[in-house]
């Protein structure tokens, strides 16, 4: 089981992807803060969603940032998900000798559909119909794989991912408080917000 605090989920589906990830924020031990957000639409039709250390996922969200803008004033167009997954590997593989200590769900919809793409801190880039990560990953995965089907619909992907990460968070004090959900598709990114009471005090 990864031992990066948190956890980050990611489902394809035909009509586009849920990207989800918990909320909280732990550092050795202690709950530093119930409410941050680590799932983020880089472009209208790229997202990703990050397990790991809060610091290296800001740095890695702005380079991100920037290097979708960049593309798209250099070709005119928008990046496609490969090429930002692909662009993201290199960027985690530059810093293979002090890694990033992150692990990265990309999904997004392009001219290809739908697609999801996973990445370890040194930039190894693997194609998938859906992942976990982070340290909840084993419990996620132990939800969703029984229950995933190639012709899930979006709706179905999104409650999926919520009773996936309600069911982490139950066992996994790294991972708690709610959680962010992405969903991309031809139209674009939307974003919501689910709040759990705290069923867990430290």
């Amino acid at each position: 089981m990864s031992m990066l605090p948190g956890t980050a989920i990611g489902v394809k589906t035909r009509e586009g992807v849920v990207l989800a990830s918990e909320k909280r924020l732990t550092y050795d031990g202690f709950v530093l803060s119930r409410s941050v957000k680590k799932v983020y639409a880089i472009t209208p039709h790229v997202g990703v969603g990050f397990a790991g250390l809060m610091g290296d996922v800001n740095i890695l969200k702005r380079m991100l940032e920037m290097e979708a803008k960049y593309y798209e004033l250099q070709h005119g167009r928008e990046i496609r998900v490969k090429g930002l997954a692909k662009m993201l590997s290199v960027i985690l593989y530059s810093y293979k000798l002090a890694p990033m200590l992150t692990e990265i769900v990309v999904g997004g919809y392009d001219d290809s559909g739908p697609q999801l793409y996973i990445l370890d801190p040194v930039g190894s880039l693997i194609e998938e119909k859906y992942a976990a990560l982070g340290s909840g990953a084993q419990l996620a995965l132990g939800y969703i794989e029984p229950k995933y089907t190639p012709d899930i619909n979006l709706e179905e992907a999104e409650k999926l991912v919520v009773e996936a990460v309600k069911t982490v968070i139950e066992r996994d004090v790294l991972s708690g408080d709610g959680v962010d959900i992405l969903k991309i598709t031809a139209k674009g990114p939307e974003e919501k917000t689910i709040l759990f009471k705290n069923t867990l005090t430290q």
